[in-house]
This record gives structure tokens, C-alpha cells and sequence, in this order.
């Protein structure tokens, strides 16, 4: 047997080493002066100046002269040290590692290289960064989840049957960044408030994390989620405090109305000049978080219809949802006013209704006190269109009309107007749709 083909390999690295330090020597040896230049470009690239770390033990990488040992300090204390070897593809320089440094306790450090080449020239300057030893977390508080309510179904969660919910955790200025997770879903925040701390304490941070609904389907129209609030700094130290939200996709709708659906006699009506508008008080019950669409009982004009002696001749309309002002009276309106449609186009002596392109959102008390509002319209042409008035006793007094200056309280009769609220804001046949999307509101608009 061969005892050459029994040896084993040397490695690649070993190998152009041995043979750099070869032919260096070999020059020394036939009489050419020994290099006593202090080895120059020697650099660290990892980790990088200024890094902020959570691990007290690290691995320094870098670049220096093949052949020269690395010595590596921490605030002036022999750590370890490291050889630079040739680099693949070969360079000007070779490259080292230099394993296991200890970093020791929390706090600022000075990480200092010593670089010595072959012949033992030390670099001028050693190389010298600065890193932060940080292994402390952020702290994190769970505040509250806008748009739930808290229920012991299933042991204690927050509940709700919006499409968008809203975290409200703090946190302080040692984070560098706040979320909402779950699984491989990230939800971030969309503002955050930063105000003074305690004395000799960091400033705080309240951060707002929306959080959209998982996909609800008519087979699982409930979902209960465990999601963990997270905020973390730069080290990469995270803390978490876990809160569940069960979503419920109940589907309840109703027509909110305080009339008695009947109008009695075709005198009592009401209508009104271009301008003029017609307005009804509403509250809905406590499940409900949205407006869709709105009822408006029309009465015969007693016209004929030039075109078809059968078909209607209702004008359009302009119809309306008011919060309240300060009086308690319809004050900013919430959508842009949605008209009626082409002339004609309604029916008369019925109810009629209305879906609304947007649903609007009342779960905001500040814009929607308990859940209350106006809804009605405004005439755009004179005395059409005409609206049934239910004059049986009790009156509820929560109808008014605009007479171009002020708002007037009918007190004989209530006008024939509902609104259909819901839980949610759009419904598919009997089920609610798969996947629910958050509702844009319209721009306020002063009335």
C-alpha cells in the first residue's frame, strides 16, 4: 500500500498559510531585511460601531494582514485572540475571527484589537469601537382594547363584533419599537404619545395598535385570538404581556323606529322648500356599532306623472346623519349627503329605504353620545317629496324641522323616518361576509 495515499488532506487555508510564512522567511534567509512595517488597513466588521447587543458573549470578525494574530481587549481586559487567515477569494487582506469574547456585565464597552504581524510589528493604532451590553427589556403595560368589552365568556376576554379593534399598551423610551402579534401576523402602532415619567424615571409612551378581524366565514362565524403586545429596543431584548380578543360575527340588525306605522289620514303629512330639512332623534341599543341604511314613508302628491299616468312623481332628496350639537340638536354631519336618486324613482304611499354607500361608524361617544344621532333629510325642490306624520298619542317629541334658521320641535305628531343599525357593517344573505374590512367614514360636514 501507498502510505502517501494514507495521509490526509490539509486544509486549503493551512496550506496558503504555511505557504505565505515560507516564502517570507525564505526571503530573510537568502539576506533580504526583515519587514518592520507595522501592519496597516487591519479593520472589525462585526460587530459594528455603536452596536447595542444582548449577548454577553460574542464573535468578532474582521479583516487584517494574513498571518497576524488579533488580541482583543474589553475596556482595557485581555479577552481572546484570533489569526488572520487567507481570504477566498484571496485580498489584500486575510481574514480573522475571534471567538468567545466576553463582554462581562451590562454597560457601556470599549472593544480594543491589538494587531501583530508575522514579524511582530504592532499596529500603531489599534482598532477600537464601541458597543453596549444591554440585556434589559423595555417595560410593557396593557392599557385597554378600544372597540370591546370585557366578558367571562370562555374564561375572561375582550369581546367585540367590530371589524377593527385598537390596542392601547406603554412602554417607555427605551423602546425603540411597539406590535401586536399573532402567529406570523404583525400589527403596528399608528401613533404613539410620549409624556414625562415619573421622577427620575424614564419618559413614558403610550402607543395605539389597530387590529383588523381574522377572517370570519359562516362556519366559524366566532374566533377567539390570543395576541401578545410586544415593545422592543435596539439590543433586540423584547417584552410581552399576552390578551385575548374573542370576535363574534353575530349578525343582528334591526330598524330603530318611534312611530306606530300608521299615518292615519292623508292630512297628516309633512314637507318643505329647497333648503329645508326634516330631522328625527334616534339611540341604538347597545349591540349595535353601525347606521347602513335609513326608512322614509311617502305619501301621494296628488301629481300625475306627464310620461305614465301610473308611475310616481317623487323628486329627489338629500338624506342625512347629524350628531349632536351642544343644544342636543342636529349639529355635524357624518356623511356627505346622500341623495335620493333620479326623479321619479321612488314610490309613494309606502315605506322606502335607503342603504347607505358607508357605513357610519357610532361606537365613538365623543362623536355619538350613547349611541345617539339624527337622521333625516333635505328637500331640494318645493313641496316634494311629502312624508307621513303618525299622530297617535304618545308623542315622543323627536322630530324636527329646518326652517332655513333654526331647528323646530314638532310636538303634534312623530314623522314616519327609521334607521336599520347593525353590529357589523355589511351582511351576506343570512351570514356575515368572510372577510371583514374597516369602514371609512366621510368627511364631516357643517350643516
Amino acid at each position: 500500500m501507498n502510505t502517501r495515499l494514507a495521509r490526509p488532506w490539509l486544509p486549503v487555508g493551512m496550506l496558503l498559510l504555511a505557504a505565505a510564512v515560507f516564502a517570507l522567511t525564505g526571503c530573510e534567509k537568502e539576506g533580504m531585511p526583515a519587514d518592520t512595517d507595522p501592519p496597516t488597513g487591519s479593520q472589525i466588521t462585526n460587530p459594528e460601531d455603536g452596536s447595542a447587543l444582548n449577548s454577553p458573549v460574542i464573535n468578532v470578525r474582521g479583516q487584517a494582514e494574513v498571518g497576524a494574530t488579533i488580541d482583543v481587549y474589553i475596556n482595557d481586559v485581555y479577552q481572546a485572540s484570533g489569526v488572520a487567515s487567507p481570504a477566498v477569494p484571496s485580498g489584500p487582506l486575510g481574514r480573522f475571527l475571534v471567538e468567545d469574547v466576553d463582554l462581562g456585565v451590562e454597560g457601556e464597552k470599549t472593544l480594543r484589537a491589538v494587531i501583530t504581524d508575522l514579524y511582530g510589528n504592532v499596529s500603531d493604532d489599534p482598532i477600537e469601537i464601541h458597543l453596549t451590553l444591554d440585556q434589559t427589556a423595555p417595560p410593557i403595560a396593557f392599557e385597554r382594547v378600544d372597540g370591546t368589552q370585557w366578558s367571562d365568556t370562555l374564561g375572561g376576554v375582550w369581546q367585540t363584533s367590530l371589524p377593527q379593534t385598537r390596542f392601547v399598551g406603554r412602554t417607555n423610551v427605551s423602546s425603540s419599537g411597539q406590535r401586536v402579534r399573532y402567529g406570523i401576523n404583525e400589527f403596528l402602532p399608528d401613533s404613539t404619545y410620549t409624556f414625562p415619567g415619573a421622577p427620575g424615571e424614564p419618559d413614558s409612551i403610550r402607543f395605539y395598535v389597530p387590529i383588523t378581524v381574522p377572517p370570519l366565514v359562516a362556519a366559524h362565524p366566532e374566533s377567539l385570538v390570543t395576541y401578545y403586545a410586544e415593545a422592543y429596543d435596539v439590543a433586540g431584548n423584547v417584552a410581552s404581556t399576552p390578551f385575548s380578543i374573542y370576535w363574534v360575527a353575530a349578525g343582528k340588525e334591526t330598524a330603530i323606529a318611534y312611530d306606530d306605522g300608521d299615518y292615519g289620514s292623508y292630512d297628516n303629512q309633512i314637507t318643505g322648500q329647497s333648503g329645508m330639512m326634516l330631522a328625527v332623534k334616534f339611540q341604538a341599543p347597545v349591540w349595535a356599532n353601525y347606521i347602513t341604511g335609513i326608512q322614509f314613508h311617502t305619501m301621494n302628491d296628488q301629481q300625475t306623472n306627464p310620461q305614465d299616468p301610473q308611475a310616481p312623481t317623487t323628486m329627489p332628496f338629500l338624506i342625512w346623519i347629524w350628531r349632536f350639537n351642544q343644544d342636543e340638536l342636529p349639529g355635524i354631519a357624518a356623511n356627505d349627503g346622500m341623495s335620493s336618486g333620479d326623479p321619479y324613482s321612488y314610490p309613494e304611499d309606502t315605506w322606502v329605504e335607503w342603504s347607505l354607500p358607508n357605513p357610519i361608524n357610532i361606537t365613538n361617544n365623543s362623536y355619538f353620545p350613547d349611541k345617539q344621532f339624527f337622521a333625516g333629510m333635505e328637500w331640494q325642490y318645493r313641496s316634494n317629496p311629502i312624508f307621513g306624520l303618525d299622530t297617535d298619542l304618545p308623542i315622543d317629541y323627536r322630530s324636527y324641522r329646518w326652517n332655513w334658521s333654526s331647528w323646530e320641535l314638532q310636538t303634534l305628531a312623530d314623522a314616519m323616518v327609521r334607521v336599520i343599525v347593525s353590529d357589523l357593517p355589511n351582511i351576506s344573505g343570512k351570514a356575515r361576509t368572510a372577510t371583514l374590512t374597516p369602514v371609512v367614514e366621510s368627511a364631516p360636514r357643517s350643516r
